[in-house]
């Protein structure tokens, strides 16, 4: 179970709003799941993430400035308890498609969601995401 170095980039795309981010963290792959780890700086925030992806979901766990845990898994919809700053509330989540491709250069995620309002069902978003994962010294970190 070594730990390697890891390039993070995130593509995201949420109601027709583009954004790309990217980070270095790290990646181990345990107990059949690939697990990645960095740390997202936003403004004077500071959240450490955590994914744990497998053929067939994805748990991604927030924790300081955002925090949340959202698990993408197409057979189900999940309940999200969000809190960032002014914003705080319990979502539905539901993955629409979900896919992971280990390549020769690393490793892909894509997920497309919506999200609603817990309590109401009122849609609130639609987002799509694409993670690169990626290994730019085979070193352990």
């Amino acid at each position: 179970m070594d730990v390697r170095k890891a390039a993070v980039h995130l593509s995201t795309v949420i109601d027709g709003d583009e954004m790309h981010h990217d980070y270095v963290g790290e990646y181990q792959m345990r107990n059949g799941s690939h697990c990645v780890a960095y740390t997202d700086y936003m403004g004077n925030g500071i959240t450490m993430v955590g994914i744990e992806a497998s053929g067939s979901a994805m748990l991604l766990h927030r924790v300081g400035s955002v925090t949340a845990d959202m698990l993408f898994d197409p057979s189900m919809k999940t309940v999200v308890h969000y809190d960032a700053l002014s914003l705080k509330g319990e979502f539905v989540l539901h993955t629409l498609s979900y896919f992971l491709a280990e390549l020769d250069s690393g490793l892909m995620i894509q997920t497309e969601y919506d999200l609603s309002e817990a309590a109401s069902g009122e849609h609130i978003t639609h987002g799509r995401q694409i993670l690169f994962i990626s290994f730019p010294e085979d070193t352990p970190a």
